[in-house]
């Protein structure tokens, strides 16, 4: 059986070196967004009738209206 402090105490050592290593990994600093003049899409009617229909087609379960689903089961 081994002793809980010797565990902590490796783990520690192994976490330190992990992170020694992190520090010497280069990244480039990257911006993540878009500017944009237009923050909105103009609403294109007719279209999301259809959209829906095939959505709920396609749904393994549904009532009239919404998609029955389960996180990780509909694929």
């Amino acid at each position: 059986m081994m002793d809980q402090n010797k565990v902590k105490i490796e783990a520690k050592k192994i976490l330190d070196r992990f992170a020694k290593a992190l520090e010497k990994v280069k990244t480039k600093e990257t911006e993540f967004y878009v500017d944009r003049e237009e923050f909105e899409r103009a609403e294109i009617k007719g279209k999301s009738e259809d959209f829906k229909s095939e959505l709920l087609k396609n749904a393994p379960q549904k009532d009239s209206y919404f998609v029955i689903a389960e996180k990780g089961k509909w694929k």
